[in-house]
């Protein structure tokens, strides 16, 4: 669905010839703002969910009891 939707908005727009914008200067900041937030949010979540990640990918041991069980 994400792609016919995306192909739809391409076919519109694709026609227009002159787009009437302006960038003000600030507007580079600002997207050098959002991405490095973006970083540091993957940074926190990965702090925070650092043991849940290395525990999911650790392969398991067996223990004794499950040694004596085979």
């Amino acid at each position: 669905m994400k792609f016919w939707t995306g192909i739809f908005c391409i076919l519109i727009l694709a026609p227009i010839d002159t787009a009437f914008a302006y960038l003000d200067p600030g507007t580079g900041s600002m997207l050098l703002q959002v991405i490095l937030g973006g970083f540091a949010a993957v940074g926190v979540a990965l702090k925070l969910y650092w043991h849940k990640i290395r525990v999911a990918l650790k392969p398991r041991r067996k223990t004794d009891t499950e040694d004596q069980a085979d």
